[in-house]
């Protein structure tokens, strides 16, 4: 059966494996492309500003989130903020009866009359969202990282299967791969500016992660739903949360392929008053399967020095690539003309998201972005366990962190991981 790709879609007909199928269509050129956000923190607001500041003819119509406070937090913030001209941001038009709180609020969003939804809640729930957006038609924004652990990865995959029959788009949020200054530097090292390359360095060392003090009345899940980052479940721990980005980056430089394993180290020695079950510091060891290896090393602790970034070294130079450089040393030497560019690769992934649903060629990111969510989760289990983790290991995996039923959840945490001991 061939399967049509269509710009933007509405309708939908037939059952492929339980998942509806996509047969007619019209392309967004001429009418508004209708958003849904479902999580509506840092992130979620950030990509309701990104992607009305880079596009005309979007409007943003529906929210959900669990919490009715962070709703009320993103429109205030939304209304008040203001274009570099000073003008009121367009395309917000969401309305009372348009925001849903609750942990099946992202039915309500995914279920309403929207083309695209943005899936920006803590990790942990990824799949299960993405894969009820697959199966309601809907073209997906899908925060990084998209699992917590390989049985997450093997659900998102499945659902991504499917979104490619449907001819449906997926953006991942690794925005760095939408920063023409990393861009440029990827071609330049494809083209051999440094020579061959033989080793890399990625950084994601910073301040400590925010903290949320116990409100009145909280129980202890909703404690820690409000303190997600601290939760193994619901973060995928820092490395995994955050450091993607760098480790997506790594995965690039080695021309798009996932490492065939993994060592590594970590611990926790910097919040632990603060409860949670996650570490706070990150070394691991990524071997390819040509031999060479790549160093990530990720932090949150304050006042440490941060570095942020990557470092690649060639037999006839070396590169560098951050939000704020972007250069190649060498014969070939080149710097990037773009200060602090990747700040605008946040606003660009959306721009080239709804160029591509408009030209009916969908960008489609699931598979690379699964593939850097579980080479992290990789390193993060060497870390945990000790061991020598290998790219087969977590493909066959059986491990779930996230609890079947998150409703019913107790707030009960695992005890928090140490090398050499079995893994809770």
């Amino acid at each position: 059966m061939t399967i049509p790709v269509h710009p933007i879609v509405r309708k939908t007909s037939t059952a492929v494996a339980g998942f509806s199928v996509l047969t007619s269509g019209y392309g967004a050129n001429l009418d508004k492309i209708r958003v849904g956000v479902v999580g509506v923190g840092g992130r979620g607001s950030g990509s309701i500003r990104d992607v009305l500041t880079g596009n005309t003819n979007v409007e943003v119509v529906a929210l959900a989130d669990i919490r009715q406070a962070s709703i009320d937090k993103c429109i205030t913030n939304i209304k008040a903020y203001k274009t570099r001209d000073k003008k009121s941001l367009q395309g917000f038009t969401v309305t009372p009866d348009r925001c849903f709180v609750g942990l099946d609020a992202y039915k309500q969003v995914i279920d309403s009359d929207i083309d695209i939804v943005f899936l920006a809640t803590p990790p942990g729930y990824r799949p299960e969202h993405f894969e009820y957006a697959v199966r309601a038609g809907k073209h997906v924004f899908c925060e990084k990282p998209v699992a917590v652990d390989p049985v997450g990865i093997q659900r998102f995959l499945a659902a991504a299967r499917i979104a490619r029959q449907k001819g449906l788009g997926v953006l991942s949020g690794t925005h760095r791969r939408h920063d023409r200054s990393h861009q440029e530097t990827i071609k330049r090292l494809r083209n051999g500016d440094v020579g061959d390359i033989i080793s890399a360095r990625v950084y994601r060392a910073g301040n400590s992660i925010w903290y949320r003090d116990r409100e009145p009345g909280m129980s202890e899940r909703d404690y820690w739903l409000h303190n997600w980052y601290h939760v193994d479940f619901l973060s995928g721990d820092h490395i995994v949360e955050q450091a993607i980005h760098f480790i997506d980056i790594g995965n690039w430089i080695m021309d798009d392929t996932a490492p065939v394993k993994a060592y590594g180290m970590g611990g926790r020695q910097y919040h632990t008053d603060r409860g949670g079950n996650i570490y706070d510091h990150f070394t691991v060891e990524y071997e390819y399967a040509d031999g060479r290896r790549i160093t990530a090393m990720a932090r949150q602790i304050k006042p440490a020095d941060g570095r942020m970034g990557a470092e690649v070294f060639g037999s006839n130079g070396t590169a560098f690539l951050s939000n704020d450089d972007c250069h190649v040393t060498g014969k070939r030497s080149w710097q990037s003309p773009d200060g602090a560019s990747a700040k605008s690769a946040y606003v660009n992934e959306h721009l080239d998201f709804i160029t591509s649903l408009r030209e009916g060629k969908p960008l489609d990111e699931s598979e690379r972005v699964a593939n850097s969510t579980l080479t992290a989760i990789m390193g993060r289990e060497a870390a945990y366990t000790g061991k020598v983790v290998t790219w087969d290991d977590m493909q066959q995996s059986k491990l779930t962190l996230t609890p079947q039923d998150i409703s019913r959840w107790d707030g009960t945490l695992r005890p928090v991981p140490k090398p050499g001991m079995k893994r809770a």
